[in-house]
């Protein structure tokens, strides 16, 4: 009986790795890292950030947004965690979640949100940044219509639309 017990059990051992691994979900392929940009895009943004707040801040999103996260210590603080990538329900708060590149010394005071249905505007809302490098802002609206929604960001008396986002409302 012991020496079976010597034959089986390092057969048992030696075969077990394999056999949970059979079980295992498969490796995912590695990755390979992205470079980093190039030498030429790092100037051009550096210089930006130096010399452009004449030139106005540099808006990098615009997301329909359900929820921020405001949570103080969170890894995503102020970051839209809930987008809107579907038709959304009327009567609920949204969000114009906002992301700006804003270069040294820039403050910006000429800025707004519209909110639109079709194409009719239900709301304006004036905002302002100032700092330096990564911005971001949220504003809020209640629509209260089904449909086609439009949030546009612009900028300065000519109203220079920045960028814009869509998204569906249904009862």
């Amino acid at each position: 009986m012991h020496s079976i017990r010597r034959l089986v059990m390092p057969a048992v051992l030696l075969t077990a790795p394999f056999a949970f691994a059979q079980d295992a979900a498969p490796a995912k392929p590695v990755e390979a890292a992205k470079p980093p940009p190039t030498a030429d895009e790092i100037k051009r943004v550096l210089e930006y950030q130096d010399n452009g707040k004449d030139r106005g801040p540099a808006l990098l999103d615009v997301i329909v947004c359900a929820k921020v996260d405001q949570t103080k210590g969170s890894e995503t603080i102020f970051t839209c965690i809930e987008p809107i990538t579907g038709p959304a329900k009327k009567d609920v708060t949204l969000n114009a979640w906002l992301q700006f590149f804003v270069p040294r010394g820039g403050e910006y005071e000429d800025l707004k949100v519209q909110w639109l249905h079709g194409s009719e505007v239900r709301e304006t809302k004036d905002f302002k940044i100032k700092g330096l490098a990564r911005a971001r802002t949220w504003l809020a609206h209640t629509p209260r219509k089904a449909g086609k929604w439009t949030v546009k960001i612009l900028q300065g008396e000519d109203n220079k639309e920045l960028g814009s986002a869509s998204f569906t409302v249904e009862n």
